[in-house]
């Protein structure tokens, strides 16, 4: 009898418990969770605005005009006292070679005729070392007394006083830069302010490596402060793009390659959506497509946010 009366209240127990849902819910599925408050951002309004795309190239500046002096006999080198940094002027004499045989002759003048002498000496002459060009010495190779031989570089000299600025040009602005007169330049690790220097040529022939010709600028330097081998950024505008719809450089997300931006709804929730940037800036980005004008986009804490989300605008 109470073998029987335990089965029926362990019998009972077991219905109850299959009746009861964990939830509560009579369907056996769990209740939604409850959602957080909604998360603070900012936004922007999809504005229209000028955009001008600017390319940056690296150049460097190069002697317009130099000259590496080098004897045209062989022989010995005297009266030459040049250092680095002289100035010299065009036509300026530097010094003289003298032949092998006129070195022997003086050693053996005394000896020989007077009226021989004369005539003997001017057969055999020293050779004089002008100057082609005014500059400034920049290099010297051989000193007064060095025995040199013909062809052999002596000295190094450059003009200062007008100077090139060459950088290499893709060839996808090529048509551009025809149309410029000048090109803006800043230089890189001398704080001189940019200047704005005139395009004097640019090169016909395409480096097929690299896809580029080169630019060549005019740069003045009546006072000698820029030197050969500063380097230079060349800046100049490309495309531009009146009254184009952009949106700030902050709203925009970048995953993979696909671009995107948040768009806030009216009833306070995000969209991600996805868009074709154009000319990137600084501040602003152009969007070729995927907004309209007027539609706010999120601005603040974009990273932290996921499609659908309930934002409140601060």
């Amino acid at each position: 009898m109470k073998k029987n009366i335990c089965y029926s209240v362990f019998l009972l127990f077991l219905i109850t418990s299959c009746d009861r849902h964990p939830s509560g819910d009579k369907t056996g599925r769990p209740e939604p969770a409850k959602e957080g408050p909604a998360i603070e951002i900012t936004a922007s309004p999809v504005i229209r605005k000028d955009m001008t795309d600017t390319v940056h190239i690296y150049g460097k500046v190069v002697l317009r005009q130099e000259v590496r002096l080098a004897s045209q006999f062989d022989g010995r080198l005297q009266g030459f006292s040049l250092l680095m940094g002289d100035h010299v002027q065009k036509g300026e004499k530097l010094g003289v070679i003298i032949p092998p045989m006129r070195e022997a002759l003086l050693q053996v003048l005394d000896q020989i005729d007077a009226a021989q002498r004369e005539r003997i000496s001017q057969e055999i002459k020293e050779i004089p070392i002008h100057s082609p060009i005014d500059g400034v010495v920049l290099e010297v190779y051989k000193h007064t007394g060095d025995v040199i031989s013909r062809g052999e570089a002596i000295v190094h000299i450059g003009r200062l006083n007008v100077l090139d600025v060459y950088g290499d040009l893709p060839v996808a602005y090529l048509a551009r830069v025809r149309e410029l007169s000048r090109i803006h330049t800043t230089f890189l690790d001398f704080e001189h302010p940019p200047l704005d220097l005139p395009v004097v040529r640019i090169g016909g022939q395409v480096n097929v490596a690299t896809q580029t010709v080169p630019v060549r600028l005019r740069l003045d330097n009546p006072r000698r402060l820029f030197r050969p081998g500063m380097m230079v950024m060349l800046t100049f505008p490309a495309e531009e793009h009146p009254r184009t719809l952009v949106v700030p450089r902050r709203a925009l997300l970048e995953e993979e390659g696909i671009f995107s931006v948040f768009v806030v709804r009216k009833n306070k929730t995000v969209e991600k959506r996805k868009i074709v940037p154009g000319i990137r800036l600084d501040r602003y980005v152009e969007v070729l497509s995927g907004v309209k004008e007027g539609e706010m986009v999120a601005t603040g804490r974009t990273y932290s946010l996921i499609d659908g989300m309930e934002v409140e605008v601060k």
